[in-house]
């Protein structure tokens, strides 16, 4: 069932303001904030759009981009980015679509259901549909209108179409790997599904090598320089996106989610959760209930 979560506690000029949606196949968040967001990745798409004020981004070991007024970006699941402190507050929304989301609309266009896009470019030209998109989404999410969940799930289904529109046919198939033939792409397919497998046991990057069949040192590198992150970034991001899940759908204490996802204690959890989201573990779940 859709939920709508806001609110606009003051953090200093940490964190201004957010604003939360939550739906299952994706969510929508208004955010005004100076602060620095460290390296981090998400398993969705995420879609985001500055209204005010400006932002230099880094996206991995890649060069800064910097967004301003009207500017969107783009990332795929496992882009590393973060986000630079600026002088006064940048005020912008992101929409973090999931797979299955993209999924859907593929089948729906005719497509094989089980290709799935990879976009190529990380900011988007000025486009006056995507502005029109974002100026409705900030406005429906923000507000508890009649109709609200369903406005904003045609909202964000146009802009995925939108996006299609614009990369198609380069966006499929999907391929999520860089082409660079120094990259033993192989081996670090071995160490995410191992990953992918034991995210919430005792990270061990002695075991993630030996699953690679790659010395530790070798593997932090090609690693890193497929992904973005380190092998331990990774598995936390891998925690955390479960953790966005069971907060959503388990009524178990918080401090049971944070030791079933292998975390030492629940201050761990929560440190890594707000860095990685901007929210408590607390605060997601009550913007999910």
């Amino acid at each position: 069932m859709p939920v709508f979560f806001a609110s606009a506690i003051l953090w200093g000029w940490a964190h201004l303001k957010k604003s939360l949606y939550l739906d299952t196949q994706f969510s929508v968040i208004h955010s005004v904030t100076s602060s620095a967001i460290p390296l981090h990745a998400h398993s969705e798409y995420v879609v985001g759009y500055y209204f005010s004020g400006r932002c230099q981004c880094r996206l991995g070991s890649r060069a800064i981009l910097e967004f301003k007024r009207g500017d969107a970006g783009l990332l795929n699941p496992g882009d590393a980015h973060e986000d630079l402190e600026t002088i006064g507050a940048r005020d912008y929304l992101t929409v973090n679509l999931r797979k299955e989301f993209f999924q859907e609309i593929i089948q729906g266009l005719g497509c094989s259901s089980r290709q799935i896009p990879h976009f190529p470019a990380a900011k988007l030209k000025a486009d006056p549909l995507i502005k029109r998109l974002f100026e409705a989404l900030k406005t429906e999410v923000n507000t508890q209108e009649f109709g609200r969940e369903v406005l904003l799930r045609s909202l964000v289904t146009e802009l995925a179409v939108h996006l299609f529109r614009q990369f198609s046919p380069s966006a499929i198939p999907y391929e999520k790997y860089p082409q660079d033939q120094n990259t033993a792409r192989w081996q670090v397919r071995r160490s995410l599904d191992y990953l992918h497998n034991n995210f919430s046991r005792d990270f061990s990057l002695e075991s993630i090598a030996a699953a690679a069949n790659l010395s530790k040192f070798y593997l932090e590198r090609v690693f890193k320089k497929a992904t973005g992150l380190s092998p331990h970034s990774y598995m936390l991001m891998l925690r955390v996106e479960r953790a966005k899940q069971l907060l959503s759908s388990s009524p178990n204490p918080i401090v049971e989610i944070a030791m079933e996802l292998g975390f030492s204690d629940q201050s761990h959890f929560t440190n890594v959760f707000k860095r990685m989201t901007g929210f408590t573990p607390n605060a997601y779940r009550l913007g999910a209930n």
